[in-house]
């Protein structure tokens, strides 16, 4: 009775908003297994396929396609039972393009001791974050998947997090564009951890900055933008019903432009999105709820956002959506998953009808 009062308490709150989908089965290969092996030298190799369509009928953002796939082998060596190192090759092709789209090479230097992790170099990035759309697009897994920075990890019984710095673009003086890098920190700390029932409260924050001092004249406006997010997040397990577990994840959202000149536009705003999700086995079927004023994210979900990325100067100042998705995500083997969903979006702001659909078949292997 205790978790029910808990659970219709959280329901009850009004300022609540976001969700985030379980990404889980598309994280990197073996994240922590540079932790837990006893091995002097082994491998990973990391394949996400995927295809993904969005139909957006809005000023606010067009639809696209995206079908390709990734492939990430690498190979560690650990020094000692806390310092390693990885080493690889980020292979990213495009279907209907004879190029490679990306070849990027990457390397990790990680210490570990107990509970902390600390990565130099190439990072456990992108949706291993966990951060919620508003604040990280899904779309940014296919387009721009490598980080590379600083990351601290750490894992305890009452709080995990994730802090980084993405150093996306260095600049020389002879550069004619700005530095460019990412902040970021993602938390939980868990309240309530029973077998079937749990509430967790998550912390994100994620600031993007774009300026420099050194690079080639004119100087172009400086950009510091900030989103920050808190809320709840509630799981029930029900093992004997066909309803197998019921989620509930509410976020308040936040825009802040730090700079007198405002970057784009709005100088603050903010968003609110609700969600609850009914799991049987491998099927899940989500409904969201999402409104939002003057909100802007540099990086996070483009159809979400009150600014136009398809017309710059077009804005919408509110924002407001009911979400219906379908889902289907399975471990097909030990090392191999797949994921779909079908997200139906009905805009009341433009009265528009919005489809997304996508498929991912990721493959992970590793030798811990």
């Amino acid at each position: 009775m205790k978790n029910y009062i808990i659970l219709a308490i959280c329901l009850g709150i009004g300022q609540l908003s976001y969700s985030q989908l379980n990404n889980s089965l598309l994280f990197n290969a073996n994240p922590d297994s540079l932790i837990s092996t006893k091995k002097k030298f082994g491998y990973m190799v990391d394949n996400l396929n995927y295809m993904r369509n969005t139909e957006y009928r809005s000023n606010i953002e067009q639809g696209a396609t995206w079908a390709g796939t990734q492939l990430w082998p690498s190979a560690f060596y650990r020094y000692n039972k806390a310092l390693s190192f990885r080493a690889g090759l980020f292979i990213q092709k495009d279907f209907g393009s004879n190029d490679f789209r990306k070849l990027i090479p990457t390397y990790t230097l990680t210490y570990s001791k107990k509970n902390i992790k600390i990565n130099f170099g190439t990072l456990d990035g992108s949706l291993d974050h966990k951060l919620i759309e508003p604040l990280y697009a899904t779309e940014n897994f296919i387009d721009k998947r490598i980080e590379n920075g600083l990351q601290v990890k750490a894992k305890f019984k009452r709080l995990t997090f994730d802090h980084w710095v993405d150093w996306e673009k260095m600049i020389y003086r002879t550069s004619t564009s700005q530095e460019r890098f990412t902040v970021g920190f993602s938390g939980n700390i868990k309240c309530i951890d029973k077998t079937n029932f749990k509430l967790k409260i998550p912390i994100q924050v994620i600031g993007r900055h774009e300026g420099g001092e050194i690079y080639a004249q004119p100087h172009l406006p400086l950009k510091t933008q900030f989103n920050f997010a808190y809320g709840v997040h509630i799981t029930q397990k029900m093992p004997n019903s066909f309803i197998d577990k019921i989620d509930f994840q509410g976020f308040v959202v936040f825009y802040e432009d730090l700079i007198s000149a405002k970057a784009d536009s709005f100088i603050d705003g903010n968003g609110q999105y609700l969600t609850l999700s009914l799991h049987h086995k491998y099927l899940g079927l989500m409904f969201n709820y999402w409104d939002a004023h003057q909100f802007i994210s540099p990086l996070g979900e483009p159809y979400y956002l009150s600014k136009s990325r398809e017309y710059p100067g077009d804005y919408r100042q509110y924002r407001k959506m009911f979400m219906a998705r379908l889902l289907y995500e399975r471990r097909i083997w030990n090392h191999a998953s797949f994921v779909g969903r079908l997200n139906i979006i009905y805009d009341v702001s433009e009265k528009q009808m919005n489809n997304v659909a996508e498929v991912y078949f990721k493959f992970n292997i590793g030798n811990k």
